[in-house]
């Protein structure tokens, strides 16, 4: 399977093509990516990648621990990670499908302006507001500056007893950013053939 000429072909990476046309892109810093040795989803999401990085000509650097040799090899002519520096205004983060506790930490410590991952309202919706905030209190600002901007996942939600959120103050002076945009992706359905590589794929500018 040509998992390069599939993405290249795509009307999904035509869309994130558009999304990211008027920005200025040195290096991509992609995270969470799988094995590619072992996993189709993460094979999809390398094709992105370097579809991603011949679009901007741009230096890749990875890092995800479950890497294994086979990996290494598959990856020998990218930046494997142990310390990563860069000019973060002109950094692409690409994390697919990484964790709520990965993607907060990167937002505290690299502070990322282009963050191509997890739609971050679809990601965090299974919880409350309060937990959010309590838990994830970056990620929490975020999704609060994105307003009312939800997912339609095609459910209605019945509930008995009508529940109440606590009201929650936002820190926003306790973040680097005071604005946040997203452009989600609709060409991901689950019948394409990357299948679940890139279920809630979004483009957040965040500024």
């Amino acid at each position: 399977m040509d998992y390069g000429q599939i993405i290249r072909t795509s009307k999904l990476f035509q869309d994130i093509s558009l999304s990211l046309e008027n920005i200025e892109i040195s290096t991509i810093r992609c995270l969470a990516l799988g094995s590619p040795s072992e996993s189709k989803n993460a094979r999809f999401q390398l094709a992105l990648l370097i579809e991603l990085q011949q679009l901007f000509d741009a230096k890749v650097s990875l890092y995800d621990p479950i890497f294994n040799e086979k990996d290494n090899e598959i990856l020998k002519d990218f930046t494997i990670e142990k310390e990563f520096t860069s000019d973060s205004s002109k950094t692409l983060y690409f994390l697919p499908h990484a964790s709520l506790e990965l993607t907060e930490e990167v937002l505290n410590t690299n502070q990322p302006k282009y963050f191509l991952a997890n739609d971050v309202i679809a990601h965090t919706d299974r919880l409350t507001k309060k937990k959010l905030a309590d838990n994830y209190p970056t990620l929490s600002i975020i999704v609060h500056l994105l307003g009312e901007n939800k997912v339609d996942d095609g459910f209605t939600r019945v509930s008995r007893k009508r529940f109440k959120e606590p009201v929650i103050i936002y820190d926003i002076d306790s973040v680097y950013f005071d604005k946040v945009q997203i452009s989600r992706y609709l060409h991901t359905n689950k019948n394409d053939a990357w299948g679940t590589s890139f279920t809630d794929l979004a483009y957040h500018y965040i500024s």
